[in-house]
């Protein structure tokens, strides 16, 4: 699995690595995200760099060295992009309750839901 983001609308940072993934890729929905100090859920949505429009997040199993198993969270060729659980607005890259990054890693057992599960 290759992950390659260049800068845009939704994030300023650029990334591109290879990852082994070890699981089928499933579409997330939900995951639990580090706001201020405290771990809250967010809805979390890829983001489409050439539209500046959201699609479609995934989150899979891959191989991180020295780790183990991690689940790798990405989305299309601008990033991911998140917002709080209760927020019903209009995915957004210029709405400032709304943020973006490249991807996460997190720890293979961690809080997601996928959009299969509701």
């Amino acid at each position: 699995m290759f992950i390659d983001v260049e800068s845009n609308p939704n994030t300023e940072t650029s990334f591109n690595m290879v990852f082994r993934d070890v699981s089928e890729a499933r579409e997330a929905y939900c995951i639990k995200y580090l706001v201020g100090t405290e771990d809250q859920p967010v809805q979390i949505t890829g983001w489409d760099a050439e539209t500046n429009a959201p699609c479609p997040a995934f989150a899979c199993k891959v191989e991180e060295s020295g780790d183990g198993i991690a689940l790798l969270i990405y989305g299309g060729s601008g990033g991911i992009r998140m917002k709080p659980l209760e927020d019903e607005s209009p995915w957004d890259s210029a709405a400032t309750a709304q943020w973006g990054d490249t991807h996460l890693v997190y720890p293979s057992d961690s809080f997601i839901v996928y959009k299969d599960e509701i």
